[in-house]
């Protein structure tokens, strides 16, 4: 399965534990499987639409949370403005890189 979100394994540059990274992929994979609808990609930037309901905008909150500690080399938005939610990450091509994006 090709992961629409943005962690397909712990980034290299995290500050998180192994186990708390694995967990946080594991928060991912299931919030990915539950709202990602598209994903677009360029060097510099990564969106990916979510639905739209109290759940998800919830859970992504709580996820761009964690990643904002521990993966602070990129910067992390969520656009909640849109008929979607929309997760925005920015940085170079390298840091996104880091991220290992699937």
């Amino acid at each position: 399965m090709t992961n629409i979100g943005p962690l397909n394994g712990l980034p290299i540059a995290c500050t998180l534990t192994r186990t708390a990274g694995k967990a946080q992929i594991g928060k991912w994979r299931a919030f990915d499987e539950d709202y990602a609808l598209e994903t677009e990609r360029t060097d510099t930037r990564l969106t990916i639409r979510y639905a739209k309901v109290e759940d998800s905008i919830t859970r992504l909150r709580e996820l761009v949370a964690a990643e904002s500690t521990c993966c602070s080399f990129v910067d992390w938005r969520i656009e909640e403005q849109h008929s979607d939610l929309r997760l925005v990450v920015t940085g170079s091509a390298q840091q996104l890189a880091a991220l290992n994006v699937g």
